[in-house]
């Protein structure tokens, strides 16, 4: 009975190896707590990154913030300092909002709710009233292309079915019944 005392205390861990190996765990633990702590590096979505062909023919990438605090990237041409999202709202810039991207990729940062994007960079107030009058030029601009393209494309399938018509008529009289 002796020996069986004896080998059940040699079995038994003493209080400071067990409290050793509970702070061991612990400290286990808050390594992983730190390195998933790390902050993930910032990536600039897809689908505002303009490459250097978009880029030379005056491309730029919108971060456009959305009322529900979602941000949603968009490439845009540049035209005269004025831009249309997919929203088909118009915005303007003049130069000086424009920041780039880990050096690589133009972009501006947009709200929903203002006419001219942010300037991150600047410490001074926003001039919203700066491209009211390029806007109302681009607008007027792209109304004017939209009303011809339409309006020709209407004539020519006309003139063609007209054509047809008298061509058929011509070669196969007893088609029509003349």
């Amino acid at each position: 009975m002796d020996e069986y005392n004896i080998q059940k205390i040699e079995k038994e861990p003493t209080l400071k190896e067990k409290i050793n190996k509970i702070y061991s765990v612990l400290g286990e633990n808050k390594e992983k707590q730190k390195r998933k702590e790390e902050p993930k590096k910032l990536k600039l979505p897809r689908k505002a990154r303009v490459g250097k062909l978009r880029k030379k023919k005056g491309y730029c990438g919108i971060l456009f913030l959305n009322e529900n605090k979602i941000i949603q990237g968009q490439k845009v041409k540049l035209e005269g300092g004025t831009y249309r999202t997919k929203d088909d709202n118009y915005h303007v810039t003049n130069g000086s909002e424009l920041i780039s991207w880990e050096g690589k990729f133009p972009i501006l940062w947009q709200r929903h709710d203002k006419l001219n994007p942010s300037n991150i960079l600047s410490k001074e107030g926003d001039n919203e009233v700066y491209g009211q009058n390029l806007i109302m030029l681009r607008m007027k601009k792209d109304l004017v292309k939209e009303k011809k393209k339409g309006g020709m494309s209407m004539l020519y399938i006309i003139l063609l079915l007209v054509g047809g018509y008298f061509v058929i008529k011509m070669f196969f009289p007893s088609l029509f019944g003349g």
